[in-house]
């Protein structure tokens, strides 16, 4: 905002030089930016906070330059006018959108005469980076400068039907806007309407249709109070930002609104450009309610970091125009002032008390209190934990961008979260799987002569939900090619990542989460091959998938050799690790080991065998392990021979060999009930 230093000082007479104001008001938190020369002298240039709306007026500027200087603040004197009376009788004022008006006050002039304004008047608006136009709008903007609250006049004789509305735009409205755009309402914005038409939009801008001019004789000014929410919607939608918007958009004193208009009739009246006539009126049908905040002395002492006596901290309240009372304990109860909405709280008054007394008085001293052990956080330690499991296998961490493109090695687990202005396509979506970045990276490298990469990422992954996204925590792996090539001699170098190698990177990471073993069961992922490929089955559930890359994924790629890949859900390993952590004192008695080798059909997955096995056990089996597999001649056709390991102890006896061989016998009749085993005598 801009302001003369001469308006200033009519209002807050400190008799300061240009730069000594410009300090003044910068430390007490409304930074000047320059200072220039006009022919009013010093102009200020002052960069208003958006929560201190109330600023942008003379009398808002001049009551904290006063505050701060601990000199009197001169206020606005403007005469009273009964509600109704005369101008009750020439218009009618209607809120049909009271939760977007709460407030509509109206006052007819008669008798006008549209001429130049004086020259003082206008040499302030000037200064202020105004426009002098006429009289009756000069003195409307010179009232919105100096009280901060907007005006508007409208030619009376053109508001149809006398009547003023306030409502909310219908369907295929139009306005022709002060500006001479033709512009149309979208349905819904805040209007104001005489009884046929829409007249002005709320808080921006007025209408061509009822503009004051040479001809206007009688006019009505209009002074609200319009929701800034409301105001700021309108100006978006129509592209027009005024001196009135960026006020209401802030914040305008609800109680503040007769007394403008009463201050325009006032120097209408002095500067002979009308007849005012005699009443208000003034629609407010939701009073503002007032704020009361208890305020403690030795708060403000505590925070301030000096001590402050409560005669000083109540002298700098009230510098700023809250009431200020005493309560018992040691503490005030402050009402604040209507044009200050943005103080709600005790910390807001001690940023106040501190404002006014200077933060120059603060002591420099170190900062001093409890603090608490630093750490990571424990979903920082899980992640970690993953990582090390993933680097100790020899693995490189890369870290991804969240944002992808839909591809073929997206999960099928839900609806892509997409980004409605995405920058480009490779950009448009967030990820569903780690796998897509990871291959990218994959793919670049091979491109480069870099066939052999093993990399992983711990990182969150993204799905639409009901209201929303889900955000959960993955660990994904991608491994091509041979380890290492170093090795001359063919029978030296190690064999390409396989099946296998991603099983046991999804056998350490449950292994370090201490979940029980897993379970690899056959996978229906399209991203992964039919035969080469398994669910990762922790408790019951399934917590990811590990295997070779579908061949038309890896073709897709460019990749010579097959790619291997991992991904599950951290969230899920953790979940399945707490579930079985926990402490189980060992047995003091010996185990006993047996071995089982059924012939089972070679389709006939191990996880069924396993899962017969252990349901028909009973409580004395402490282990279950495959120690070899063999298929080949002796063999049935389609049949392979299992070796299965069994330990049986038992936490208060030695097992006796019949309850061993009992237990044997109940296994081996449930793995040929349930999957047809066989076994040689």
């Amino acid at each position: 905002m801009r302001l003369s230093l001469e308006w200033l000082e009519q209002h807050a007479p400190t008799g300061m030089a240009a730069d000594e104001a410009a300090t003044t008001l910068t430390m007490a938190g409304l930074e000047v930016e320059e200072t220039e020369e006009s022919d009013l002298g010093p102009v200020l240039n002052i960069k208003v906070t958006p929560n201190r709306g109330d600023c942008l007026s003379v009398i808002g500027l001049a009551r904290e330059m006063a505050a701060a200087a601990r000199k009197p603040f001169i206020d606005v004197a403007a005469a009273a006018t009964p509600d109704g009376g005369e101008a009750g009788d020439l218009v009618q004022v209607t809120i049909e959108a009271p939760d977007l008006c709460p407030r509509y006050a109206a006052r007819v002039v008669r008798n006008v005469t549209i001429g130049a304004s004086p020259e003082w008047m206008r040499r302030r608006l000037v200064a202020a980076g105004m426009r002098p136009i006429n009289s009756v709008v000069d003195i409307t903007n010179y009232v919105m400068l100096e009280l901060g609250q907007p005006l508007h006049a409208f030619d009376l004789p053109l508001l149809r039907g006398a009547a003023i509305r306030v409502r909310r735009s219908k369907p295929g409205e139009a306005i022709t806007t002060l500006d001479g755009a033709e512009r149309p309402l979208a349905e819904g914005l805040l209007i104001i309407a005489d009884d046929e038409r829409p007249v002005a939009v709320a808080g921006v801008m007025g209408g061509a249709d009822t503009e004051i001019g040479p001809r206007t004789t009688t006019i009505l000014l209009e002074s609200a109070h319009f929701d800034r929410k409301a105001v700021r919607r309108s100006s978006k939608a129509l592209g027009l930002q005024t001196e009135a918007s960026y006020r209401f958009e802030r914040i305008v004193d609800p109680a503040g609104v007769v007394r403008a208009l009463n201050r325009a009739c006032d120097l209408i009246a002095d500067l002979g450009a009308g007849t005012p006539v005699d009443g208000v009126v003034d629609v407010y049908p939701g009073a503002v309610p007032v704020r009361t905040v208890t305020l403690r002395l030795a708060r403000v002492s505590q925070m301030l970091g000096f001590d402050l006596s409560a005669d000083e901290v109540q002298k700098s309240l009230q510098a700023l125009g809250f009431d200020v009372t005493e309560c018992e304990g040691e503490a005030l109860a402050v009402q604040t002032p209507s044009w200050r909405p943005d103080v709600v709280r005790e910390i807001d008054l001690i940023e106040e008390v501190g404002r006014v007394v200077g933060y120059g008085r603060m002591p420099e001293k170190l900062p001093s209190g409890a603090t608490t052990q630093g750490g990571d956080s424990d979903l920082g330690r899980q992640m970690t934990l993953a990582r090390e499991v993933l680097v100790g296998a020899g693995l490189t961490e890369v870290v991804g961008h969240s944002l992808v493109a839909a591809t073929p090695l997206d999960d099928d687990g839900g609806e892509r979260v997409a980004i409605r202005t995405a920058l480009s396509s490779e950009l448009s979506g967030l990820r569903r799987s780690l796998l897509p970045g990871l291959a990218d990276v994959l793919a670049r490298s091979v491109r480069r002569g870099q066939p052999q990469v093993a990399l992983f990422e711990v990182a969150r992954v993204f799905h639409e939900a009901p209201g929303g996204h889900t955000e959960t925590l993955s660990v994904g792996a991608l491994l091509h090619g041979a380890p290492s090539t170093d090795a001359w001699r063919a029978a030296d170098r190690p064999a390409p990542a396989d099946y296998y190698t991603v099983a046991g990177l999804a056998q350490a990471l449950c292994a370090a989460f201490k979940t029980e073993p897993p379970v690899m069961r056959r996978a229906s992922d399209a991203r992964f091959h039919p035969g080469r490929s398994a669910e990762i089955v922790v408790g019951g559930e399934v917590i990811g998938v590990a295997g070779e890359l579908h061949p038309a994924v890896a073709a897709d790629l460019d990749l010579r050799e097959r790619a291997v890949a991992l991904e599950l859900s951290l969230a899920d390993l953790v979940a399945a690790g707490r579930r079985t952590m926990g402490f189980v004192e060992p047995s003091a008695f010996p185990g006993v080991t047996r071995d089982l080798a059924p012939r089972i059909a070679s389709d006939t997955p191990h996880e069924a065998v396993r899962q017969a096995a252990l349901d028909a056990a009973p409580e004395t089996l402490e282990g279950l392990a495959l120690t070899d597999v063999y298929s080949g001649p002796n063999l049935p056709a389609g049949a392979r021979s299992l070796t299965l390991s069994f330990t049986f102890r038992a936490l208060d006896r030695t097992l006796t060999d019949d309850e061993v061989e009992t237990a044997m016998a109940a296994i081996r009749a449930a793995l040929e009930r349930e999957c047809g085993a066989t076994f040689v005598a």
